[in-house]
């Protein structure tokens, strides 16, 4: 019986089919281009993105560009690729519940995936609220924890439950990403993703007080009575600006300069870095100060908890001081229940005490640590570097066994259950590493299709690669901006031997003179997003940076590099910037509207966690004229320098009149929502740092108290609600319902959801909506185009909406995706975007997640290097000179040369159709 084919090549039949093929590719071509683009870059951060079935058989793997679960059969350990299903708009995690299920975690779906592995289908989605992160299952009970990163939350319910009803635990941590499970099945583990550091800033008025350390000094010296470096002579006075402190072990509140800020910091902040969760009480304990951010952690079958991530030194002041040493990677050894923990640098080689080292030594250094695995035994750990393209083995006190280098940007990595492979998935190529535990090097690596444009995967390194961008060869850029985001702290990236800067960019006032020069001792700065930036220019919070350009001196003067990097380089990484996008606001309507009810985190003027009206906030924003104007000029309304989509005018704006003597730009409102969590009045604050270029204005009511002329009364309270309610549901460029999902069974379906979700697909701009299931067997996928639904395949007729929901059965669900416009011809019915629909393909034997092969191709026709039409002896004996390889005699596209490629081979012996 012939093998399905699976053709490399295009070899056109006859001139009939060849017409054919160009028919359906000009089709296509129309669709795609009557959209926007194929392609959204969110940079979703996997979290748990590789997962092993319990019996070793099968390997799993998200495929978050492409919406996908790639499984691999393990053979001989080795992963040969099976298929995809696919799931929700950025899956970042998966975990096996047994042999023949797994459970896939949609970021930006905000959602759940089951899918049965034996029929390759979805069979439910559970929606879990914003920004789910990852999943584990507990035995004892048996329950299913999602974590939910943005509102620092865990749910968890009944797994087998048809729909469960969802429980809620409160974290005290701020984004709670990366779980775990006890050996026993009945503790819950979760690493805390921005736990911070337990450091802080003081308000300038409070640095600029009599009663503060330095008698007022401002901007205080970080050695004795003199600055370190020193500053330049004539250098002019500098602006009075907040201040950096940190909690010692002592409870002091402790600066750069070992002074004691205690009696001036009246609130605290948490630092709790691993939350553990009784499974059965849900009762939850914290194991605090072990560092800054939590990416990773794992549990060895003793019982020992392994977490890994970045410790940030933001209390150390200036770019000359942190050149190199900013930050250290870290993992954290604790016992059953997080006892006893002890901290060790996972770069025992580095002194720190220069910002850079000789080749050969930096290339030992690891960076931006994400997932862990353990030997079975619990002889050993494996720690994924994503930022240097390898994993480490270490001992169980912390010693570096070896280092192995796997593919590029490895987010993850799970072990094999007799402990013989461990396995890696490398997000930058898409493909997945399988290493010998025993020999300590990759054996096997296999890669699946991966739609990231080519700009986007060549501008990446030059974020996060370690060793290629800074001296130690452990930090980059991703240090502090992980995952292109922010690591929420404040840093004081002044220079005391800086020179003064003459201004240069365009003035929010029109006077001469308004705004003034940018002093190089510029106090603390929060760590700003990269999503969004280009084209948003001048950068910065001052405004001072005309272009990315203006960076380049980052990787020399704050990463310890020998060298800036080429212009070519650097526009390469502009273009990797210009793809990062941000999620969805979810404070907005699924359509995109504002709501008239916001949980808001509120303020001293309004209470705590109270709510708002985002649409009677919208109009206050555009007309109240509630900042204060020039004397005998009205107020000034937001929307005056809080303009268009990003809430910015990109102009820079006039020091404040008696603030802090600096120049501003007027920030943009797209990310607000993600920096609540710091309060001044709180001991048990979730952030140190809240609003404001240095983080001082620690709530967002702060942030609207000076200058701002709301009526002290309840009519006042209520419009500072209210602004913030609008304020918190900013548009942030995406619209609110991508993601958004519901999976038809035929008989409990979301009528209401899917209704609503052509509607909003059907709208003006509206955005693409994708149906993908099992119909009769067959793996099918529809988009929705012109109020109907195409198929994908190209000569089948348009289904209504109702004829669609109609095939949704048991065993044929049907998942409804509302996903960003322009990806719906990709994602629903052409993955590879080569003109030939899906299921068009899988009906020819070729792939549809490979671009090179099509239909008509002849299949088996390897050799020589121009095809001769025939499948003979010729292409056998390169087939077998190829075996156990990859290259053209895969023709299973699996990774290597195997019986499977023989098998096809053998099926289309002789002359090709």
């Amino acid at each position: 019986m012939a093998m399905p084919r699976a053709p490399r090549t295009l070899r056109l039949a006859s001139p009939s089919s060849a017409l054919a093929g160009l028919a359906l590719s000009l089709l296509s071509a129309s669709v795609a281009l009557a959209q926007t683009g194929n392609f959204t870059n969110f940079e979703s951060p996997q979290t748990h993105p590789i997962e092993v079935t319990p019996d070793g058989s099968a390997l799993l793997a998200v495929n978050t560009a492409d919406g996908q679960l790639e499984v691999f059969d393990l053979v001989g350990g080795l992963p040969v690729r099976r298929g995809s299903v696919a799931v929700g708009v950025d899956p970042v995690s998966v975990r096996a519940r047994s042999n023949g299920e797994a459970w896939v975690v949609n970021q930006i779906s905000d959602s759940v995936s089951v899918v049965d592995l034996a029929t390759m289908r979805v069979t439910r989605t559970i929606l879990v609220s914003d920004e789910p992160a990852d999943i584990v299952f507990t035995s004892k009970p048996a329950r299913a924890f999602v974590s939910l990163a943005m509102s620092s939350r865990v749910v968890s319910f009944d797994p087998a439950a048809a729909a469960p009803t969802l429980t809620t635990t409160t974290i005290a941590g701020a984004s709670p990403r990366a779980l775990a499970t006890s050996p026993d099945g009945r503790t819950v583990y979760l690493a805390i993703f921005e736990s911070g550091n337990r450091s802080t800033v003081v308000p300038r008025t409070l640095v600029n007080s009599t009663a503060s350390p330095y008698n007022g000094v401002n901007p205080p010296p970080n050695s004795g009575n003199a600055f370190d470096p020193p500053r330049t002579p004539g250098q002019a006075v500098a602006p009075r600006v907040a201040h950096i402190v940190r909690k010692n072990a002592l409870g002091q509140w402790i600066d750069d300069n070992n002074r004691n800020w205690s009696s001036l910091v009246t609130w605290d902040v948490v630092d709790n870095d691993i939350a553990v969760i009784d499974a059965a009480s849900l009762a939850t304990s914290y194991v605090p100060s072990l560092m800054s951010c939590v990416a990773g952690i794992g549990v060895a079958p003793n019982g020992t908890v392994l977490a890994v991530g970045i410790e940030a030194r933001n209390e150390i002041r200036f770019e000359p001081k942190l050149d190199g040493v900013f930050a250290k990677m870290v993992g954290a050894f604790t016992g059953p229940g997080g006892t006893a923990p002890v901290v060790r640098d996972l770069n025992p080689h580095l002194t720190y005490a220069s910002s850079s080292i000789p080749e050969l030594e930096r290339f030992q250094s690891i960076g931006d640590p994400r997932g862990v695995a353990w030997m079975p035994d619990s002889s050993a750990a494996y720690v994924a570097s994503l930022g240097t393209n390898c994993i480490i083995a270490m001992s169980p006190s912390g010693a570096r066994l070896a280092k192995i280098g796997v593919g590029e940007g490895p987010s993850g990595i799970v072990m094999s259950p007799n402990g013989q492979f461990v396995y890696t998935l490398n997000r930058f190529e898409g493909s997945v590493s399988a290493v010998s535990t025993a020999g300590a090097s990759e054996v096997a690596r296999s890669t699946f299709h991966d739609a990231t444009p080519a700009t986007v995967r060549a501008g990446r390194k030059f974020l996060f690669d370690t060793n290629l961008t800074s001296g130690l060869g452990h930090v980059s850029c991703a240090t502090c901006h992980i995952d292109g985001r922010s690591d929420r702290l404040a840093w004081d990236l002044g220079d005391p031997t800086g020179v003064v800067e003459a201004f240069d960019e365009v003035c929010q006032v029109a006077a001469p003179g308004a705004c003034i020069s940018w002093h190089p001792m510029k106090g603390p700065m929060t760590t700003q997003t990269l999503q969004g930036i280009i084209g948003n220019e001048p950068f910065h919070w001052r405004g001072e940076k005309d272009d990315l350009s203006e960076f380049n001196v980052a990787f020399t003067h704050l990463q310890g590099r020998g060298s800036e990097i080429s212009p070519t380089e650097m526009a390469s990484l502009e273009n990797y910037l210009a793809s990062l996008v941000f999620p969805p606001n979810p404070n907005r309507n699924i359509d995109n509207t504002l709501r008239t009810s916001v949980a808001i985190f509120g303020g001293t003027q309004t209470g705590f966690n109270v709510t708002g009206n985002a649409v009677t906030g919208q109009n206050l924003f555009n007309t109240g004229q509630f900042f204060a104007g020039p004397p005998g000029a009205p107020g000034l309304t937001c929307v005056s320098c809080h303009a268009g989509a990003i809430g910015s005018n990109n102009r820079v704006d006039i020091p404040a009149p008696g603030g802090e003597n600096q120049n501003r730009k007027n920030s943009h409102l797209r990310e607000l929502w993600r920096k609540v969590g710091a309060s001044n009045t709180s001991t048990t604050a979730l952030r140190g740092f809240g609003f404001e270029h240095n983080g001082e204005k620690f709530t967002f009511q702060d942030a609207i108290t000076t200058g701002f002329n709301f009526a002290n009364t309840p009519t006042g309270q209520q419009q500072r609600r209210d602004m913030e309610a609008f304020c918190m549901s900013f548009n942030s460029g995406t619209h609110a319902g991508v993601g958004q999902q519901t999976t038809a069974t035929g008989v409990a379906n979301d009528t209401a959801r899917i209704n609503q979700f052509v509607t909003i697909a059907n709208a003006p701009g509206g955005l693409g909506l994708i149906v993908k299931g099992r119909v009769n067997g067959e793996a099918r996928g529809w988009m929705l185009v012109a109020g109907s639904f195409r198929s994908d395949r190209a000569d089948a007729p348009t289904l209504s909406p109702a004829a669609l929901l109609a095939l949704a059965a048991a065993g044929s669900e049907l998942t409804y995706t509302l996903v960003p416009p322009g990806s719906q011809t990709r994602l629903g019915i052409d993955r590879d975007l080569d003109g030939f629909f899906d299921r068009d393909e899988l009906d020819a034997g070729s792939d549809p997640a490979d671009a090179s092969s099509v239909p008509g191709a002849c299949v088996g026709d390897i050799s020589p290097a121009t095809p001769d039409g025939l499948v003979n002896g010729g292409d056998l004996g390169a087939l077998l000179s190829g075996w156990g390889t990859a290259g053209v005699t895969d023709i299973d596209g699996s990774g290597t040369t195997d019986a499977a490629d023989l098998a096809i081979l053998l099926g289309a012996w002789g002359a090709c159709p």
